[in-house]
């Protein structure tokens, strides 16, 4: 009797335990519900009505600092995580087209509701959602929690064109290019670290804590936009009705439509770029991932300062449409010559030439696109683009990956980066077009 009592005993105590953190899940998850509710039907007067500061810049570039930096930590540990729930390699590229399909799907819609509900209110409730997906990414037993979290991070995908929106209400056209680069480079450093964060955590402690450190971050940025970040003035001057014909409106005019077409080939070229170089380096000089991961340090460290300190410069000298014929011709060039001179030094060189070259083109493409943009659309506009960026970095990487193939049994290893170079290039009429619409 004593023994069947102290058997018992422990599955009693365990039981109790889960229902504990049943109901803790459960009490989380209302608490999100709440705050988000509240967000939204509490009136935001008290925040609006501030002039844009250093600190209000400082905050905001915190924000997608932060909101990055999370992403960028889940990143490399995904596919182990999969492979330790026992999901497939086939199931994990599905739960990466998961997260581009929720975010091509909400980007637009998400970034379009911040033009009438406010920049704030919808940045505090995709940081309460990002939040709440990297707890569940974090506390997943079976695969479908981990297709949920991911799922529920790519609804959040907007608080990037949501903050571009917001740049966009506090400056002028002129100071738009720098401001934009400034967030771009909060971006770039995030990528740079994330990776190296979340992989050594990964490794010494599992795939929990960095999960939810990712959760702890947005949850930081959830609290510190909340308290520091005010609504931009010009809110309730432009607020608008949610019309989405009216953002349709906007699409269809020409100089629009050339934006957008010059942003999805250029997002197609980079990532055919991506997609290749890694596999690229391991078979022509036995890079491993060490080597590889430095690369892409390099190349982001030199995006990031071109973003934040070499294109507020040039903006200075040339016009937006000339700096974006400056980085097609970097990148072009760049792609080109790495696809015919295998060479390392030679790799390093235009390493920092395509970096230089992207640096330039993702500012000044957007920054294009907002200067070129109602007021009352800035949030739709660029949501649209971030949405066109996700469909290229979802489809081009299969096409990248089957043009290295050839290029490998062709004995042409560059061939990825040939279409590349060609693909950039194609954007050169188009920005010509551009040209003549704006004269």
């Amino acid at each position: 009797m004593l023994g069947y009592v102290g058997r018992q005993e422990p599955a009693k105590i365990l039981f109790k335990r889960k229902n504990s953190l049943r109901r803790s899940k459960i009490l989380i998850c209302l608490a999100v519900v709440s705050f988000v509710g509240k967000i939204l039907v509490n009136d935001s007067s008290k925040y609006t009505g501030v002039v844009a500061s250093k600190s209000t810049f400082t905050v905001l570039f915190s924000v997608v600092f932060l909101d990055n930096l999370g992403f960028a930590i889940v990143v490399p540990y995904l596919y182990f995580f999969v492979r330790f729930l026992g999901g497939s390699t086939l199931l994990y590229g599905i739960l990466l087209v998961s997260y581009s399909l929720m975010s091509f799907i909400f980007t637009p819609l998400v970034a379009r509701f911040s033009d009438h509900y406010g920049r704030r209110k919808i940045l505090l409730v995709a940081l309460a959602v990002s939040s709440f997906a990297y707890f569940i990414f974090g506390a997943s037993q079976v695969i479908w929690l981990l297709f949920l979290g991911r799922m529920l991070s790519g609804t959040t995908a907007a608080t990037v064109p949501v903050a571009q929106a917001y740049v966009a209400d506090v400056t002028t056209p002129n100071q738009r290019l720098r401001y934009l680069g400034l967030l771009g480079a909060a971006a770039g450093i995030a990528f740079i670290l994330g990776p190296a964060i979340g992989g050594t955590l990964s490794s010494l402690f599992g795939y929990a804590v960095p999960s939810y450190l990712a959760c702890a971050l947005a949850f930081t940025n959830l609290v510190s936009a909340y308290f520091l970040l005010p609504e931009p003035t010009s809110f309730n001057i432009k607020r608008t009705v949610l019309s989405f014909r009216a953002l349709l409106n906007v699409l269809r005019k020409r100089k629009i439509v050339l934006l957008l077409a010059i942003y999805f080939l250029f997002f197609v070229s980079f990532v055919f770029l991506q997609a290749s170089l890694s596999p690229w380096l391991q078979a022509v000089f036995g890079f491993g991932a060490l080597q590889t991961g430095l690369i892409f340090f390099f190349f982001g460290a030199i995006s990031v300062f071109t973003q934040a300190v070499i294109l507020p410069a040039l903006g200075k000298r040339f016009t937006r449409l000339n700096l974006t014929l400056i980085g097609v011709a970097f990148l072009a060039g760049g792609l080109l010559t790495l696809s015919i001179v295998p060479n390392l030094a030679v790799m390093m060189v235009v390493t920092a030439v395509l970096s230089f070259g992207f640096g330039i083109q993702i500012v000044t493409l957007n920054t294009l696109i907002s200067t070129n943009t109602p007021e009352n659309a800035q949030g739709g506009a660029l949501g649209v683009a971030w949405a066109i960026a996700g469909l290229a970095q979802t489809t081009a990487p299969v096409l990248a990956a089957t043009a290295f193939s050839i290029g490998i049994s062709a004995g042409f290893d560059g061939l990825a980066f040939a279409i590349s170079a060609a693909i950039s290039v194609a954007t050169i009429p188009l920005v010509m077009a551009l040209k003549r619409v704006s004269i």
